[in-house]
């Protein structure tokens, strides 16, 4: 199982920006971007294209077959915002997450509707499949909460007890996956942590030290690296 999701992973990212066309997983990821961008920006917490892109989200996972978690995620102003958390059956083994959430003025295609087109490729390859927890997070865009950290990627660690932690092979945030053949894996740690070896043994990959930018950061931080 971990091995294809790993190859799922590397595939489908390529051919989101390759140009992969319906009806294969680039062409429907596409399909995808399209339909949450034509909403308008999604700044955490606002009303309007966030929310409607949560429960785009939340019923393509149900019908899926994964029992469907909505998380709720405290913002500093005072307002609120969702993780959309897709469960199997099991404790998790593999993680994916994705941010729904953009910055204000931008109909955040690349950043982050790329990604969560892949979530949704990756979630329908490995319906049914045990161990398997999915996750289109909010409040990731630190310059829209005003936070330090990505607020819906602590929330759902909430979820994960430190144990479940320890049990979990592959954790992977999809963040700016639409332009570009080429799948980069990036980590807070100088040398690639145990899921960043395992994308990067796929080939073809190249990998990134960065500060944490996305999710991935706040994942590794407290006891689940991930790339």
């Amino acid at each position: 199982m971990i091995g294809r999701a790993i190859v799922v992973v590397a595939a489908v990212t390529m051919l989101t920006a390759a140009g992969g066309g319906p009806p294969g997983p680039g062409g429907r990821a596409k399909q995808t971007v399209t339909l949450l961008a034509s909403n308008g920006p999604r700044p955490a917490g606002e009303p309007g294209a966030e929310a409607i892109a949560q429960r785009l989200v939340a019923a393509k996972l149900e019908a899926l077959g994964y029992r469907v978690v909505l998380q709720r995620v405290d913002l500093p102003n005072g307002g609120t915002t969702r993780n959309v958390v897709g469960l199997t059956s099991g404790r998790p083994k593999v993680v994916i997450v994705a941010h729904l959430d953009g910055v204000r003025g931008s109909p955040a295609a690349n950043d982050n509707a790329s990604g969560v087109a892949v979530l949704l490729e990756l979630a329908a390859t490995l319906r049914g499949t045990p161990g398997v927890l999915v996750a289109a997070t909010g409040a990731e865009e630190r310059v829209v909460t005003g936070s330090r950290v990505h607020l819906g990627a602590l929330r759902l660690l909430r979820g994960i007890s430190p144990q479940a932690r320890r049990g979990v092979r592959l954790a992977v945030a999809l963040d700016m996956v639409g332009v570009g053949t080429r799948l980069h894996v990036r980590g807070l740690e100088r040398r690639p942590n145990r899921s960043a070896k395992l994308l990067l043994g796929e080939g073809g990959s190249t990998y990134l030290l960065d500060g944490g930018d996305s999710d991935h950061a706040e994942l590794t931080r407290n006891g689940l690296p991930a790339a």
